[in-house]
């Protein structure tokens, strides 16, 4: 059940692109694109909740939306080089990629191009996991070997990402919106080093690759601007997310603030995450007095890894402040319908899981000028 502190809010945008003529925005034909995410199973089974993604995905094939965005952890991951050797840990992460694939097929031939980016079980290692240290469950770079190898020919995705994060960081443009999809395990802090085996220390990472992201931006000429990330840029319940590490001081809040501002100069309204397990949605206040101008946050962790998030927004959050929304312990999926300057995002929450049944709630309206 969502707990509802604003059941729904309009939003006027008066921040759009210099120059764009509201003409040319009101003569576009309405469309929509879903999004959802985090859909792993646990460490025993098959690393995907294939029971609920698969009903989650019947629905949204009914819903024909344009494409999918997939704010990462597709399956359980957590390379088991200690258990499986290098080898086999990778081949087993080809396995759950490979179902998770499958399990997302019917989309893929109905021509609805799906968007993932990668999510800390995707490129994490289980053991060694460097446990009670920084770099606890560093990231393996030869995980991006399977993500790659999985995610080939006609599921690739867009490869304009920087030069080392090709088919994991990009964008996509679709008739009047631009959205940037980014990894986050790939961008290290300056002078940071590898592990004695290769891996990366986990907490020098939870980062955009902030001059792509300003390039793109410049170059955007589209009136909607959506971005999606695995970790929420501000704290919700896990400690790990774009503002750094809590858990051991690690503040990459300086960091996470030349992302959002980035997006908010651009006009964008709207971020999509995981990582936590289920919805929660804030409005993110920028303390200028205007509701109207306010990025939101939208955490759609609702694709079958759980059902348990604890929103809190206590972390490092800077000049912003976290302003709770909704939060709800549900499966289910975001609909975003854009139909010219106006936006109308619906969540679809699984009240049944046997049936399945649905109940669709409008979470946020807003126009864009």
């Amino acid at each position: 059940m969502i707990r509802n502190k604003m059941f729904q809010f309009g939003l006027l945008c008066l921040g759009g692109l210099a120059g764009l003529p509201t003409a040319r925005v009101a003569a576009e034909e309405p469309w929509r694109f879903v999004a959802f995410g985090d859909s792993r199973g646990g460490s025993e089974g098959s690393g995907v909740n294939t029971p609920i993604l698969s009903k989650l995905v019947t629905a949204v094939l009914a819903e024909k939306p344009a494409f999918v965005v997939f704010p990462g952890d597709l399956i359980y991951g957590h390379a088991d080089r200690k258990g499986l050797g290098d080898e086999g840990a990778l081949k087993r992460m080809e396995e759950e990629l490979l179902l998770w694939r499958k399990t997302m097929e019917p989309l893929y031939k109905a021509d609805i191009m799906v968007y993932p980016v990668r999510g800390n079980h995707e490129t994490t290692q289980r053991n060694p996991d460097h446990s009670g240290h920084p770099d606890h469950r560093p990231i393996w770079p030869r995980t991006k070997e399977t993500w790659d190898a999985v995610l080939s020919g006609p599921y690739a995705l867009p490869q304009n990402g920087p030069d080392t994060e090709k088919n994991v960081t990009f964008s996509i443009t679709h008739r009047n919106a631009f959205i940037l999809g980014v990894d986050l395990y790939t961008y290290t802090t300056p002078g940071a080093r590898p592990n004695a085996d290769g891996s990366i220390p986990k907490g020098v990472l939870h980062q955009a690759n902030q001059p792509w992201v300003e390039a793109q931006l410049a170059a955007n000429n589209k009136p909607h601007v959506f971005s999606f990330a695995h970790e929420p840029a501000f704290k919700v319940d896990h400690r790990d997310c774009m503002h750094g590490d809590d858990t051991w001081g690690n503040d990459l809040s300086k960091e996470r603030d030349l992302f959002w501002n980035s997006l908010r100069g651009a006009g964008s309204r709207v971020f999509f995450a995981g990582h936590d397990h289920g919805f929660a949605h804030a409005r993110i206040d920028d303390g200028d007095g205007n509701e109207n101008n306010d990025i939101h946050q939208l955490v759609v962790g609702t694709a079958g890894a759980g059902k348990n998030v604890s929103a809190k927004y206590d972390g490092y959050n800077g000049a912003f402040n976290p302003i709770g929304i909704a939060e709800g312990h549900v499966y289910g999926f975001v609909v975003v319908d854009i139909d010219g300057p106006d936006v109308k995002l619906t969540f679809h929450k699984m009240v049944d899981e046997e049936t399945p049944a649905y109940e669709k709630e409008v979470i946020l309206e807003y126009t864009v000028k």
